[in-house]
């Protein structure tokens, strides 16, 4: 089994390289769409393959590698999100890591794993853990049962108990270089490469997801009706902008306040390259105090994305703020 993305090579030698005796609890820690999940998938399947390659990867054949690609494999478990119904009838994607389920790990665990080998506990994302689930894995990853490994997935490591962090042995995993994301990118059948990869921030995978669906065609729409903040009307826009998703909605509001920012600092603009022409004259003429007060707001509001009030007044409310920045 290869390396799952090109720019991950490096750090994929380094966890074969400790397949014999690796590391009882790894946090792979690094920004979102770079690959991480991706990587303790592969690293968690090579610690399971009874016939790994020379170099330690998974074979990809043997009765081990069907199991895990089924996600049938017994010495396997998996703790991330899942589906949840709601108290009006509907099935949401929960927004934490639950204790019921850290409780079911440590149980699976204490086990006599089945086919001799490793056990892996892959948990993605590990920020997700609610304080009861953590507290709930702490003495375990202390003291992990032999043969066992848990592999913990985070984009924001610092949201994790600092005395979770301390049990890990850590492996950051960075941006891949520009022109090599690009080059990846266009291989994907991705176009207008460069702009999508700004747009992420670096990360090629979120450029990739913004290819994908309507958000890049929702974010024209916003982004050309925030470039004109004397004649928008947010009574209007709200109602309008409502149907957009709020993740959505938080990064193109995020990163359009940044390079807002980025401008009235006499920086470059960093996200949003095919509006620079527009942003120029805005971030120049906006209020320095009340963009810093809205972006401050505005990077608030991503914790509590999953629990939208009224979407509508909300967003009413924010584009107030916002047309004030240029008073």
């Amino acid at each position: 089994m290869s390396v799952p993305y090109p720019w991950l090579d490096v750090p994929w030698q380094r966890l074969l390289a400790t397949r014999a005796r690796p590391a009882q609890a790894l946090l792979l820690a690094g920004p979102r769409g770079v690959g991480k999940g991706a990587l303790a998938r592969a690293w968690a399947q090579a610690l399971l393959c009874e016939a790994p390659q020379p170099d330690g990867a998974a074979c990809g054949a043997c009765p081990a590698c069907h199991w895990f690609e089924t996600a049938a494999h017994p010495d396997f478990r998996l703790l991330t999100l899942e589906e949840k119904a709601a108290k009006d009838g509907e099935t949401r994607m929960a927004t934490a890591i639950e204790v019921e389920q850290a409780r079911e790990a440590v149980d699976f665990v204490q086990l006599s794993t089945y086919r001799a080998g490793f056990r892996v506990v892959l948990i993605d994302p590990a920020d997700a853990l609610n304080l009861a689930a953590a507290n709930a894995l702490l003495k375990v990853l202390e003291e992990p049962p032999l043969n066992t490994v848990f592999v913990l997935v985070s984009d924001q490591p610092r949201r994790l108990l600092p005395t979770i962090r301390s049990r890990c042995t850590r492996l950051d995993i960075g941006l891949p270089p520009f022109d090599q994301a690009v080059q990846w990118l266009a291989g994907q059948g991705v176009g207008d490469a460069q702009n999508l990869l700004a747009l992420s921030g670096g990360s090629p995978l979120e450029a990739q997801r913004w290819a994908e669906g309507d958000a890049l065609e929702e974010r024209r729409g916003v982004l050309e009706g925030l470039a004109q903040p004397g004649r928008l009307d947010p009574v209007t826009l709200g109602e309008r902008w409502k149907a957009i998703a709020p993740q959505t909605w938080h990064a193109v509001a995020y990163k359009w306040l940044g390079d807002l920012l980025a401008v009235k600092l006499r920086g470059p603009v960093q996200f949003n390259r095919d509006f620079a022409e527009v942003l120029g004259p805005l971030g120049r003429q906006a209020d320095l105090g009340r963009l810093l007060a809205l972006a401050r707001a505005q990077a608030n509001e991503g914790r509590t994305l999953a629990h939208p009030l009224n979407r509508a007044l909300q967003l009413q409310a924010w584009l107030v703020q916002y047309r004030h920045v240029f008073d």
